[in-house]
């Protein structure tokens, strides 16, 4: 049988993937919703970027915590409680926009809480995928849900391009308050089984050791490292142009919000597309995959940032997003099948610390992009990560030699 059919036969699968799904759902309306509306309200690229800090520092504040704590108590309490909070929110955020009361205060807060969201959901749930589903599937398991998440990635700009004719946030807010409800349902369901540790359970007081035998367990595998310090050059220097897309785009391109939707969109196909090859694909070169698409990735976004011709643009958020597949997949997988189930959660918290220093990135970006230009400093934080990665592959290479030497 097919891996991919397997996988959706999975008890408890579809469910965990339609929560996944919702999630990245908004998360990719909101990036261009919230840049959009904050961008024609106030002009200031800095303040955009700082919507973006707001929306992703609770990656790095609570990202590894949120790990250990998945590890100690039920992860699927964790998610409902999660998911319900983020809906009342959505729902007072939907209340305040309708009443034309909406500040800058109050967006920043909203992207607070959706980030603190997503902070959960990203070590929690991608922790109870690897548990309903048989490890052999695991490559699959994490491609299909890269591919639902890619599919948001389309369809998500879009609608905000859309909805975003009229430079209000009330759809939007209104739209995540029904998504957020039907995702709280639907981890009601979910029937997933609980990896008991063998002492110390419950135990908040050893919440810091767990964070630190996280830590040591990562430093015993080169994998596990290199895959770390990948994310942390991606998201710090290449993936925080998405906080100043709105900018480049109206200065390259058009102030049109259905062509910054577009275009966001187009990276997302070209995302899915990657996303459904690699599933089908072997993973014994699984580490040159995540390499090569993490390059591919800003070697596109560097030559977006120079396009001035909408149709290269338009195949260079393509090309990209085939780069963003063989890195976001492979992240995923290379973290699951490196480490043990017992400690995977304090590892996959690890992992969103360094997933969150995006925002910090993107507040310099900000900092910069009005100093210099979005287009200046957009481009020169890409070619530093461009850099440093070609250093991280000669040095993985390097030592994967020498490893095989010395057997």
């Amino acid at each position: 049988m097919n891996p991919i059919i397997e996988v959706l036969k999975t008890k408890d699968f579809k469910k965990l993937w339609f929560i996944g799904t919702t999630g990245m759902s908004m998360r990719w309306i909101e990036q261009i919703a919230l840049g959009f509306y904050v961008y024609q309200i106030t002009k200031d690229e800095f303040l955009v970027g700082l919507v973006f800090f707001f929306r992703n520092i609770p990656m790095l504040l609570f990202g590894a915590f949120i790990g250990v704590i998945s590890d100690e108590f039920d992860k699927k309490n964790i998610l409902k409680i999660t998911l319900l909070i983020t809906t009342v929110v959505y729902l007072l955020l939907t209340i305040s926009s309708f009443l034309d009361q909406l500040s800058y205060f109050q967006i920043c807060c909203g992207a607070f809480v959706a980030g603190l969201a997503w902070s959960f959901d990203f070590p929690i749930r991608r922790s109870l995928l690897s548990e309903i589903v048989d490890k052999r599937l695991y490559p699959s398991a994490i491609g299909v849900d890269m591919t639902s998440s890619n599919i948001a990635r389309v369809i998500g700009p879009i609608l905000a391009g859309i909805v975003l004719q009229q430079v209000s946030l009330f759809p939007i807010y209104l739209f995540g308050t029904a998504m957020f409800l039907m995702a709280f349902i639907a981890c009601t369901k979910v029937e997933a089984k609980r990896i008991i540790k063998e002492e110390n359970s419950n135990s908040l007081s050893l919440l810091f050791n767990d964070l630190i035998e996280g830590i040591k367990y990562i430093f015993t595998s080169r994998i596990l490292i290199t895959v770390l310090v990948v994310t942390i050059i991606m998201n710090f220097l290449v993936f925080t142009y998405q906080s100043q897309l709105t900018v480049l785009v109206q200065t390259n391109l058009s102030d049109l919000p259905i062509i910054l939707g577009v275009l966001a969109a187009l990276e997302g196909v070209g995302a899915t597309l990657g996303t459904l090859m690699i599933a089908n694909f072997p993973m014994k070169r699984g580490m040159m995959i995540f390499l090569s698409g993490s390059f591919l990735f800003g070697i596109c976004i560097i030559a977006f940032v120079f396009s001035k011709v909408l149709f290269v643009s338009i195949l260079l958020m393509i090309i990209g997003g085939f780069g963003m597949a063989g890195f976001g997949t492979l992240q995923s997988i290379l973290i699951i099948s490196s480490s043990d189930q017992k400690i995977r959660g304090r590892v996959l918290g690890i992992l969103a610390i360094t997933i969150g220093t995006q925002p910090i990135g993107a507040f310099l970006l900000g900092y910069y992009s009005r100093e210099y230009g979005s287009v200046n400093a957009v481009k020169i934080s890409v070619l530093i990560a461009m850099i440093l990665l070609i250093a991280v592959t000669i040095l993985y290479l390097g030592k994967k030699s020498n490893s095989v030497k010395n057997q």
